[in-house]
């Protein structure tokens, strides 16, 4: 019997653990895009000695970050699309491909824009401010493709 107490409050001290450790964390603070854009923005700024090269490349940061927006725009869309036609007993398979062909080519046209803006961005930076905004260039990244 004294065992069964026993295990039942170690169980419980475990659980309890459990609990707090799953707790434990959860007020950190995740980056924002448009945060991120930013930071990567005054990043550019400050290293880009050229105000008109930094600028320019800002606003490029500024197009990229609205490019992702629209994705994540078009992707919730596509979604609720799909869950519609899969909903839909008597969608056909025409209807499908149909679908599916849209999404892929306005994935297509957007993979465009990014790299215009990337090849934009190529052109107005050096090979050494390019390697200098690459830690900055993976966050804003990172941060924007969560959203997808």
């Amino acid at each position: 019997m004294k065992t069964s107490v026993e295990y039942r409050l170690l169980i419980l001290v475990l659980m309890l653990i459990l609990g707090l450790s799953a707790c434990a964390g959860k007020d950190k603070k995740e980056d924002t895009p448009d945060q991120m854009t930013e930071q990567f923005r005054q990043e550019i700024l400050s290293t880009v000695a050229d105000p008109e090269r930094a600028n320019k490349t800002a606003k490029l940061a500024d197009k990229l970050r609205e490019l992702f927006v629209d994705a994540e725009q078009q992707y919730k869309k596509d979604f609720d699309t799909f869950r519609s036609l899969n909903a839909n007993y008597d969608a056909r398979e025409t209807a499908f491909q149909g679908f599916f062909m849209n999404m892929n080519n306005q994935a297509r046209a957007r993979q465009k824009r990014v790299l215009e803006v990337h090849a934009k961005m190529q052109k107005l930076l050096t090979a050494e401010e390019w390697g200098k905004l690459e830690d900055a260039r993976k966050k804003a990244l990172k941060v924007d493709l969560k959203q997808l």
